[in-house]
């Protein structure tokens, strides 16, 4: 049951668990609960549910991505998008996008032994030659590009399909969902927790936080100490590509290695046009985020640099907030000094491709107690997503 937040009105009543916010983390969780069969309650404060990042996303599927925690959490959950319930979907979630980090000829051997590295998880990652890189994307310049990271079995996935899916398979559960119903107060009561919004109170044992930017903000309504996770906005652009390109629908995802490693932007296939990023990271507060024509612009640049497109015309550009720990591992768990306050948070660049695998991890822990079995058995602990685990707040760590 979908409902606006005036629909509350005067009511106070009683549900097994009340998720705050109303992403792809949301819902996802909500899903799962929801098939455990606990009573949800899903508040999302603004108009629309999925507004902010999760709306935002470059919607790829990528294996190799993040650091060993978080590619464990992606691939534990590539079958949902590989094959959803039929019931909660309406057609393919995802079709394939081979991911290419492309590196100068000076940073080969660290992107070579980058490759290795991941084959451990991703038996498919491969090292590819200058030629093999350019015929995969013809216009990269010959004089910059020394070799290429490929990732053939990467995806790009349908983000409103797989967010709708989620809330397809809590609709069917009878849960209700709350757009416009900001928080104001979270108070312990007995055994549990007094949800409000200006439209009427919620009791619940089971208070998930999954408010993306704004998880340290929810916690202090709490009176629950912040982790300090930090918003960073990211630009993205759609270009319109140049007459005589024929074949752009076919070329991957192509991140570009930067000088001191990392990604200096990365381009894919759009619309017809192409989608572009300087691949920035600007501290931000928990906001509505906007683009800035510098960063569009530095994108462009990017593309200038490693390829011979001579991008002109923009055609549409937004920004994302991207919500890291510190230590650029997704939080899942309760809060060490309040039973019942969950914390489901710091997803990152990493939301959706983890959806599905974080949100049955985060069932288990709320439920019961532990991880399911086959996270355990791929090398994931409880202790690595927890809220009150060493390093998980101060300096970002490299991306």
């Amino acid at each position: 049951m979908d409902v606006a937040g005036a629909n509350l009105a005067g009511m106070s009543h009683t549900v097994d668990a009340v998720i705050i916010g109303g992403g792809i983390a949301g819902v996802s969780v909500g899903h799962e609960l929801c098939q455990r069969g606990l009573s949800v309650q899903l508040l999302e404060a603004e108009q629309a549910l999925a507004h902010h990042s999760t709306g935002r996303s470059a919607a790829q599927y990528l294996e190799t991505y993040g650091n060993e925690s978080v590619r464990r959490l992606t691939i534990a959950g590539r079958s949902f998008f590989e094959n959803p319930p039929s019931e909660l979907v309406d057609g393919p979630l995802w079709h394939n996008r081979p991911l290419m980090h492309a590196c100068s000829p000076k940073h080969v051997d660290r992107v070579r032994a980058l490759a290795e590295e991941y084959k451990a998880l991703v038996p498919t990652t491969e090292f590819l030659g200058p030629a093999e890189a350019i015929a995969l994307m013809p216009v990269l310049r010959p004089e910059a590009v020394g070799g290429a990271l490929l990732e053939p079995d990467a995806m790009e996935l349908d983000v409103a399909a797989i967010h709708q899916a989620f809330l397809r398979g809590m609709r069917r559960h009878k849960a209700e969902i709350h757009s416009n119903a900001r928080v104001t107060a979270i108070a312990l009561s007995g055994d549990g927790w007094i949800v409000t919004t200006p439209s009427g109170t919620i009791s619940t044992p089971l208070v998930v936080n999954a408010a993306g930017a704004w998880c340290d903000q929810i916690a202090q309504l709490a009176s629950i100490e912040p982790l300090g996770l930090l918003p960073f906005r990211r630009t993205v652009a759609v270009a319109s590509l140049p007459a005589g390109i024929s074949d752009a629908d076919s070329w991957p995802l192509v991140a570009f290695e930067a000088e001191e490693g990392g990604m200096a932007g990365y381009c894919k296939p759009e619309s017809g046009g192409l989608l572009i990023s300087p691949a920035d990271e600007k501290l931000s507060l928990p906001c509505d985020a906007r683009p800035d024509e510098i960063d569009v612009a530095r994108a462009i640049d990017v593309i200038a640099q490693w390829t011979t497109l001579q991008l002109r015309h923009v055609r549409t550009t937004w920004a994302g907030l991207r919500t890291f720990a510190a230590d650029r591992t997704l939080v899942a768990g309760f809060d060490a000094a309040a039973p019942g306050f969950f914390w489901l948070a710091g997803q990152g660049g990493y939301g959706i491709q983890t959806a599905p695998g974080l949100a049955r991890a985060a069932a288990g822990l709320l439920l019961d107690g532990e991880l399911p079995k086959d996270f355990l058995a791929a090398g994931l602990t409880q202790a690595e997503l927890a809220p009150n685990r060493p390093g998980i707040s101060g300096a970002l760590a490299p991306g």
